[in-house]
């Protein structure tokens, strides 16, 4: 499994904030937001092939496809935060591609597990 870069960490602490929400409001903010680029998308669009290996060119095709999809979105944050929230495995969420939401995921999972012990 690859490792976290600046990305990850940097869109990991983009939404920080929202981790004290509810998850199903998160989502209700997404599919109230009028300018929503997900909008009229097929939502199937956003999970990969089962069959798909994301290494090297194909990972980076991925990534452009899902910014494409999500580009400037306003709701990115929520959608990415609520996805985490309410255990979605798999999928593009926020902007951030399949491969790189599992990375996210994990470092989200880590930390949530360390701050349960800590607490």
């Amino acid at each position: 499994m690859r490792g976290p870069t600046s990305f990850h960490l940097q869109r990991l602490a983009d939404i920080d904030g929202c981790f004290d929400d509810d998850p199903w409001t998160l989502q209700s903010i997404v599919e109230n937001e009028p300018s929503r680029r997900c909008r009229n998308v097929d939502p199937e669009r956003f999970f990969p092939p089962d069959s798909a290996r994301f290494l090297g060119r194909d990972l980076l095709i991925e990534r452009e496809r899902v910014a494409n999809l999500c580009g400037d979105c306003p709701v990115r944050t929520q959608c990415l935060a609520g996805a985490l929230l309410r255990g979605e495995a798999y999928g593009s969420w926020g902007g951030v591609s399949q491969p790189d939401y599992q990375i996210i995921r994990r470092l989200w999972r880590e930390d949530q597990d360390s701050r349960r012990e800590a607490a």
